[in-house]
C-alpha cells in the first residue's frame, strides 16, 4: 500500500469553496480540525494552500475593480438624447407660437 500513488482529486469549483469555508471554519476554532477536512475531501495541505490563495487573489480582485452602478451611454443613446431634445425645442416653440396667436386673438 505504501507503493500506491494518490490519484489526484478533482474537485468542481463549488467543492473548492465548501472546501475553503470548512477549512476555515477549522482554523477559526483552532482545535486541529484542518486535518479532518483535508482528509474529508480527499486533499493535501497544499491543495489547500492553493484554493486559499485562489479564492482570497479573487476576492482582492473583485474588490479592487471599480464597478459603477451607472449605465454606460453609448453612442447611439447619445443620438436618441439629441434627437428626442430637438424633437421638444420644436415642440416648445410651436406651443408658444399658438398661444401667442390665442392671445392676440383675446380667445
Amino acid at each position: 500500500m505504501a507503493d500506491e500513488v494518490r490519484k489526484r482529486k478533482n474537485l468542481k469549483p463549488q467543492e473548492k469553496l465548501d472546501v475553503y469555508k470548512e477549512a476555515t471554519v477549522a482554523r477559526l476554532t483552532g482545535n486541529g480540525a484542518v486535518g479532518t477536512v483535508l482528509r474529508k475531501w480527499g486533499i493535501h495541505s497544499s491543495d489547500l494552500s492553493r484554493i486559499t490563495r485562489t479564492v482570497e487573489e479573487g476576492a482582492l480582485a473583485q474588490f479592487k475593480a471599480r464597478r459603477s452602478r451607472k449605465k454606460k451611454v453609448t453612442e447611439e443613446d447619445l443620438l436618441e438624447y439629441k434627437e428626442e431634445t430637438e424633437r421638444l425645442q420644436h415642440t416648445v416653440i410651436e406651443l408658444a407660437a399658438e398661444l401667442a396667436l390665442i392671445k392676440k386673438k383675446g380667445i
